[in-house]
């Protein structure tokens, strides 16, 4: 971002230090409430931010159980309004005439990221559907994780009754991982048969400016990918984003395919799941449990269907024209938390215009657990490598506290007055070449015979919405800054009486007084939040049994594979789908988790936003390291 300054120099020298304090908001904000609570904690101004510091957590808790309850709902409509089995719906119109035996089926191709990078101006002539029914490409970012992990994975996807139609899988490795390529070669061969498409992609190791992550391995995943396809039908492909360990049901595929074709689709939407940790969940440390039980409803908190704002965790998807619009994911270290990154990036981009689609299929994920953990270990040593592996997962999802300062350095460029969308973007190879083939195709559509597409959306022109924009700080402030400010302001009241006389009759012992009675209505607040998710855990868990029982008895996931694929290929997905592993909640297990959650919070959650803040004050850079995954074979 650009600040008006009398000579570049000077304007250089200011942008950075308005990068460096936006950067560093969440720690200088902490820094500041300590200092406040220390020397004016007699004020007014204390009492008011006790006051609202306890309000906002309270709202926080009431909003996470009324997304759990909603969200919930909304997968048992889901549920019930495709039934689970394995057809198209046919409650829109555009699906009467459209059943499953009328889609292109052809076989699938197999190609290496080879290819791609030796058809720079290659045009994929594979979307020639005019149906309205979009290709769905399927991103697996992935480094160094077990191949039974991803043949789980891909088998999940596999079962899908559109993935020979209408899945184009694209596995996202990395050059750092020594077997990458060999590792995708197994899985392609396996797999072939069983969906349109599947290749691979190598990310190269240390490209100039980019931060290690699955962000930036996204970021030539998807560049590789869209060159593949025909620019004039941007909205005819949509791109997911899931992790190695994430299960799918067919119905999320489903919902987004229904809204893209009854609703037509929007050039700039994202489409977010919510997410569940039910399957080693039983196997690991207590303290763990409660600490993804915590990440899950933060995250669906957000997901029903009259909120403004909703962000993804780990799993979503964009349109096509989305991605390329705002010119892909980002690679550098702002980028480590892709999910929450990518949404700010989307919504800046287009204004504050991103609209957001709730898909209320559940994605199942792994806790994680430690990689050198086995089951012959006892289990006191293996909740302690799992305990130690999910704080240096914490330790990384809490360094995305930077996006705070992303967010805040672009609403400061809407309020000088310049949008986000006319800043330039930094050029790559891919971009260049994606460039002038979309230029290229733009001439071609205003010829008599073309189609004319728009690449940008003319709402992009429309009036900021200010009011999503202070929805959206106030959703980061609960992120990045509540959590640690409510506890220093919440050990403050609980010490002040004993270090200082406050008469119960002066406003601020009636305030400690009330503050104290607010922290109990939270308390119950998580209490109900908990019981909540038990209910949608379940609600998953039944979901996603019930959706692999339903491909293992049916006999028309063999029939309709059967004359496409090889039978090893089918016994593979069985074989998979019979061994996945699954995690039910028990009382005692209950009563566990509601008594260690306080503990989880503070190791979880609180001790590294606290890290992340302080060494943020000298660099940006972390060492991302991946989170080990759960092997059948240990």
């Amino acid at each position: 971002m650009c600040v008006p300054s009398i000579s570049a120099k000077a304007s250089a020298i200011l942008t950075s230090i308005l990068n460096y304090a936006c950067r560093c908001i969440p720690g200088i904000s902490t820094l500041l409430v300590i200092v406040f609570i220390l020397v004016r904690h007699d004020s007014i101004g204390f009492i008011v931010l006790t006051l609202v510091y306890h309000v906002l957590i309270v709202a926080f808790s009431v909003r996470t159980c009324y997304g759990i309850y909603a969200t919930r709902r909304g997968m048992i409509k889901t549920a019930k309004q495709y039934s689970l089995t394995p057809f198209i719906p046919v409650s829109s119109p555009t699906f009467r005439s459209l059943p499953v035996a009328d889609y292109d089926r052809r076989r699938p191709d197999v190609s290496s990221d080879s290819d791609a990078r030796n058809t720079d101006t290659e045009v994929s002539t594979q979307i020639e559907d005019n149906s309205g029914v979009p290709i769905h490409a399927i991103f697996v970012p992935n480094y160094k994780e077990h191949l039974d992990t991803l043949r789980e994975t891909l088998s999940m996807l596999a079962s899908h009754c559109m993935a020979l139609s209408s899945y184009h899988v694209y596995l996202a490795m990395e050059a750092h991982e020594r077997d990458a390529e060999s590792k995708a070669s197994t899985l392609i061969s396996e797999f072939s048969p069983l969906f349109r498409y599947i290749t691979y992609t190598v990310h190269p190791r240390d490209l100039p400016g980019e931060a290690r992550g699955k962000s930036s391995n996204l970021a030539w995943a998807t560049r590789t990918a869209s060159r593949r396809y025909r620019i004039l039908r941007h909205s005819n492909v949509v791109f997911t984003v899931m992790d190695a360990d994430t299960h799918l049901l067919s119905t999320y595929f489903q919902e987004i395919t229904t809204h893209c074709a009854s609703k037509g689709s929007d050039n700039f939407t994202m489409f977010i799941p919510p997410i569940v940790f039910d399957r080693n969940a039983n196997n690991i440390s207590p303290i763990v449990r409660c600490a993804d039980m915590y990440w899950s409803a933060a995250g669906i908190a957000g997901l029903y269907e009259t909120s403004q704002i909703r962000t993804p965790t780990s799993v979503y998807s964009v349109t096509m024209a989305l991605a390329r619009y705002v010119n892909f994911w980002d690679t550098g270290p702002e980028a480590i938390g892709e999910d929450l990154h990518m949404y700010l990036k989307c919504f800046f981009r287009t204004g504050g215009l991103l609209d957001t689609v709730p898909i209320y299929s559940p994605a199942s994920h792994c806790n994680v657990e430690h990689g050198d953990a086995t089951t012959n270990m006892t289990i006191d040593r293996r909740w302690m490598l799992s305990s130690q592996a999910r704080f240096k997962q914490a330790c990384r999802h809490m360094w995305g506290i930077m996006d705070s300062g992303y967010a805040t350095r672009h609403v400061i460029s809407l309020i000088m007055g310049r949008s986000e969308t006319a800043e330039s973007c930094a050029e790559d190879d891919l971009a260049v070449a994606d460039e002038k083939l979309s230029l290229y195709l733009l001439e071609k559509s205003s010829t008599p015979g073309g189609v004319s597409t728009p690449l940008l959306s003319p709402r992009i022109a429309s009036p900021i919405p200010w009011q999503r924009i202070v929805i959206l700080l106030h959703r980061l402030y609960e992120a990045h800054f509540l959590h640690v400010h409510y506890f220093i302001n919440g050990f403050a009241c609980s010490l002040l009486p004993m270090v200082t006389n406050v008469p119960a009759s002066s406003l601020l012992g009636m305030v400690l007084a009330f503050a104290s009675y607010l922290r109990t209505v939270a308390f119950c607040g998580v209490v109900i939040q908990m019981f909540l998710y038990e209910r949608l855990y379940s609600t998953a868990l039944r979901l996603r049994l019930y959706s692999i029982q339903m491909t293992l008895s049916s006999p028309s996931f063999n029939v309709s594979l059967m004359s496409k694929s090889s039978a090893k290929s089918i016994e593979i997905v069985h074989q998979s789908l019979k061994q996945v592993d699954v995690s039910r909640r028990s009382g005692w297990i209950s009563l566990i988790d509601y008594i260690l959650f306080p503990i989880a919070g503070t190791f979880y959650v609180l001790v590294p936003s606290l890290k992340a803040q302080i060494l943020q004050f000298w660099s940006t850079e972390f060492v991302y390291e991946v989170s080990s995954k759960p092997v059948r074979s240990k």
